[in-house]
């Protein structure tokens, strides 16, 4: 997944490839971690207990306020827990309790991403567009 956000265009690629990654911000609008060993994801630049990043949540705009290397893995106990105390530290009480309601696998996985503007986690070009279109998925006609 990593490839995707990185890679540059190249002379020999396809309109199609070429148009994809002119367009890559766009499937970051739609874009959620879905949470394994949380070693893979940012704790506050990516969209992983909603469908926007804790900073956005947060309106933090001058993220030298805060450690963006931090990985949802620095709150996550040897038990497969949330470490309470570092997250309390860090959060008010809404977006505290968004976080314990994000379940942790109590088996050792990796983290994975899906596509968190549809219920079942799958792309469809339909939500795609409307993310592009500014259009709130939540009230859109199915």
């Amino acid at each position: 997944m990593r490839f995707f956000f990185y890679v540059n265009c190249a002379k020999h690629d396809s309109w199609a490839w070429k148009s994809i990654l002119h367009n890559r911000h766009q499937f970051c609008k739609g874009i959620r971690w879905k949470g394994g060993d949380g070693k893979n994801i940012h704790f506050w630049l990516n969209n992983w207990c909603t469908n926007a990043s804790l900073a956005t949540l947060l309106a933090i705009s001058d993220l030298s306020q805060i450690d963006t290397s931090l990985m949802v893995s620095h709150f996550i106990t040897d038990a497969k827990e949330c470490d309470i105390m570092k997250l309390k530290a860090l959060l008010d009480d809404v977006h505290f309790k968004l976080i314990l309601a994000t379940p942790i696998p109590s088996s050792p996985i990796p983290d994975s991403v899906c596509w968190g503007l549809s219920i079942n986690g799958d792309f469809s070009t339909k939500t795609a567009t409307w993310a592009a279109q500014g259009l709130d998925i939540k009230n859109t006609p199915a």
